[in-house]
């Protein structure tokens, strides 16, 4: 039973060691913009954010 619990590791091990493995980045921007007029100032906020993934390979 010891045998085939060390053996089922191993496998899995190999198997996590083998695969590819993903990454992940956030990026946020923010852009003010103030715009005044004679008898107003309107001020107005961007905000995007972008989310890229990365699917690496182990060679």
């Amino acid at each position: 039973m010891k045998k085939f619990i060390l053996l089922s590791l191993l496998i899995c091990s190999v198997a996590v060691g083998m695969t590819s493995c993903k990454a992940w980045r956030t990026i946020s921007t923010s852009a003010t913009y103030t715009q005044v007029g004679d008898s107003t100032k309107t001020t107005t906020t961007i905000t995007t954010k972008t989310v890229e993934e990365y699917q690496g390979v182990k060679k």
